[in-house]
């Protein structure tokens, strides 16, 4: 009984360092970078961009009404 209790208590501080181990890696990495600012801005241009073919589509409308009435 004394063995088997033994290997548990090994069997169990082994696992313990192993978690504490990996718990300092996980806590000793760099915070990710907070992307926010440049979600928003990536918005921002997306709307842009999608403003400008719309813009563009009305252009190339006009464009084919004023060539088929001159035709």
């Amino acid at each position: 009984m004394n063995r088997l209790l033994a290997l548990l208590v090994a069997v169990l501080l082994a696992v313990d360092l192993v978690t504490l181990t990996a718990v300092e890696k996980w806590r000793s990495q760099p915070r990710a970078p907070d992307l926010t600012p440049r979600v928003a801005q990536l918005e921002g241009e997306v709307a842009q961009g999608q403003q400008d073919i719309g813009e563009l589509k009305q252009e190339v409308a006009l464009l084919a009404r004023r060539g088929q009435a001159s035709e």
